[in-house]
């Protein structure tokens, strides 16, 4: 199986070129797909590329996580390649772990049907380790924390870090364009699963992952994390939240009790914790406006202005 990797940068970290070296010696080929950077960054993407074997993709404008995926996708598949890692510019894997996951799939019993296999995403700027939803029954549902093991029927996991399977993505159809960011990952693995493919979680290795910008705060004996995510955030966010209800809601009643139950959360932290409260509740309702009135796509210029006005 060969090796590939795909990684979608937007203006990335000085960190990130610094580990660039360690991911051209684990994947022939690498992609990195650029989503309009600033131009010194760009330069330093492209000095790069004369020194390994990386081919890059610069958009002119960004085109969102969804459709830099895609156009990844697409080339690895008239390549010719069946498999391919997908990275996040702040992502970094664990020691071992591609070879873990391939190990994970080869394994498996049921590797025609998996359609991806992620490892354990740990965040160790704030100790958080992911925990992963599955259902229980038609509509109660459990997160599970777990290590050295494999957990099948997983109803979501992040993009980063997960191994997909072309062939079965060209059956399931592309990343939503239209979402631009958010929900992305979680439309994709849903989406799947209703095509009767299975997410394969293993806990024998990890990546390292910064989920938000989480902080902990205190109230009592109660440990909260807010995400301290930005108002345009808190746009995709609530937008597509709607359309998501509307596709899956019925399907996967586990899942909308737990979006339902981990939206409401993070809006309390929100009100008690996070910054630019009326800038995110601002972001929140047009979200949702635009959400009902299928106002897809990158956000307008009008709505960034009214997001920003209380800056």
């Amino acid at each position: 199986m060969n090796t590939s990797a795909i990684i979608v940068t937007y203006n990335p970290s000085p960190e990130f070129f610094d580990s660039l070296n360690g991911w051209m010696t684990q994947f022939d080929p690498l992609i990195i797909i650029d989503n309009a950077s600033k131009p010194e960054t760009c330069s330093l993407l492209q000095q790069a590329k004369n020194k390994g074997n990386i081919e890059i993709i610069f958009n002119e404008t960004n085109l969102g996580i969804a459709s830099a995926l895609n156009q990844g996708f697409a080339r690895l598949i008239n390549q010719g390649l069946d498999f391919v890692f997908v990275f996040d510019q702040d992502s970094q894997p664990a020691p071992g772990m591609v070879d873990t996951i391939l190990d994970t799939f080869n394994s498996h019993p049921n590797r025609e049907k998996i359609v991806m296999v992620a490892p354990m995403v740990e965040d160790l700027a704030s100790g958080i380790k992911f925990r992963y939803l599955r259902p229980r029954g038609n509509f109660l549902f459990q997160r599970t924390d777990f290590s050295d093991q494999v957990l099948d029927d997983v109803s979501v996991v992040i993009t980063s870090g997960a191994l997909y399977n072309l062939k079965a993505y060209q059956k399931i159809g592309p990343f939503r364009d239209d979402f631009f960011i958010d929900y992305v990952d979680t439309e994709y693995c849903l989406r799947a699963k209703q095509h009767g493919y299975a997410i394969v979680v293993t806990g024998k290795t990890s990546l390292y992952h910064r989920l938000g910008n989480q902080q902990k705060k205190q109230i009592g004996p109660l440990t909260m994390h807010p995400t301290f995510h930005s108002p345009l955030r808190w746009y995709y966010m609530n937008r597509n939240r709607i359309p998501m209800f509307q596709l899956y809601a019925l399907r996967f009643p586990h899942w909308f009790f737990y979006e339902t139950l981990i939206t409401s959360y993070g809006f309390i932290r929100l009100l008690l914790f996070e910054d630019q409260k009326i800038n995110k509740f601002i972001a929140l309702i047009l979200g949702t406006l635009d959400g009902l009135r299928r106002r897809m796509g990158p956000i307008s210029d009008s709505r960034k202005a009214l997001i920003a006005r209380n800056d």
